[in-house]
């Protein structure tokens, strides 16, 4: 497992699988790939009232346009504090923010990357939401062409 992808979103349950990602680099001696995905309702764009896999397209298009100008600093900022632990511990670690459905942004990236190994967390800040709509370690888990950890 060269090449690991860490998902989070920044909850307790994701910070779990960044410890677990972090041993599995320590066993592959490879880079970390960091990834949070900002779903479009997120930012500070007019809200929506649909759920995350209805998104409309020109939605996600405006959420990343966000991303480019305003709000990826923060969001990068706090994202190198979520993985700082893993740049203490001499691992590399390569940040990634996206925009969109979470699951699909998850599988893309991980295919762009040439990921081995996509480790993240049994549950995340929307679970409730999840539980109504299928969850994201389920969409990861049934669309991703490498393996995926999840760390409970």
């Amino acid at each position: 497992m060269k090449k690991i992808l860490w998902a989070t979103d920044f909850s307790t349950h994701a910070r779990d699988a960044g410890r677990q990602a972090l041993e599995c680099a320590a066993c592959s001696e490879g880079p970390i790939d960091v990834l949070t995905v900002v779903a479009p309702d997120e930012l500070e764009a007019p809200a929506l009232d649909v759920p995350d896999p209805f998104i409309p397209e020109d939605a996600v298009h405006e959420a990343e346009r966000q991303l480019e100008d305003e709000n990826a600093d923060g969001i990068r900022a706090e994202l190198a504090a979520e993985a700082s632990f893993l740049t203490d511990a001499g691992v590399g670690v390569s940040l990634h923010v996206r925009a969109g459905v979470p699951a699909d942004e998850i599988v893309r990236a991980a295919a762009e990357l040439g990921t081995t190994l996509i480790v993240m967390g049994s549950h995340g800040r929307r679970s409730i939401e999840e539980l109504l709509l299928g969850s994201t370690v389920e969409g990861v888990t049934k669309h991703a062409r490498c393996p995926v950890l999840v760390v409970r």
